[in-house]
């Protein structure tokens, strides 16, 4: 049975990530695990910089607009069924993975909230390099 604590712990015994099979019981599957989280971090920033960069190819030539939280292309040429349902899928893709993380930060183990929070960091630091827009927040979805 996976240990299961609600208040921040720094534990290596016993600690489940996700799934039963992936458990934390020794330094070894610790440094492995934190590495991987932090991973899982780094690529979330790179698949919401990718996704931002379809969605931006998708707009219409000629339009001034942008596409994303900050402005939504509103008021200006209609946005194709096939590509809004694209879209669609790729923000639940998104809203996915990222309860994914929530789910692993919330095992409120310290060495895992850090590689969360430091792959977050690094992915955001390499991937949001186009403009000087508003940083967005992080948030499950």
């Amino acid at each position: 049975m996976c240990a299961m604590n609600m208040s921040l712990n720094w534990s290596t015994d016993n600690v489940c990530v996700l799934f039963d099979f992936w458990r934390i019981n020794s330094g070894t599957s610790l440094l492995f695990s934190v590495v991987a989280v932090f991973f899982l971090g780094y690529l979330y920033e790179s698949s919401r910089a990718r996704v931002r960069q379809w969605e931006q190819a998708m707009a219409p030539t000629g339009t001034n607009e942008s596409i994303g939280a900050e402005r939504p292309l509103v008021g200006s040429i209609a946005v194709p069924t096939s590509v809004r349902w694209k879209r669609a899928l790729f923000y639940g893709l998104l809203v996915a993975y990222s309860y994914s993380l929530m789910l692993i930060f919330m095992t409120y183990n310290g060495y895992l909230m850090l590689a969360v929070i430091g792959g977050a960091i690094a992915g955001h630091y390499s991937y949001s390099t186009e403009s000087w827009g508003s940083v967005r927040g992080a948030s499950c979805h």
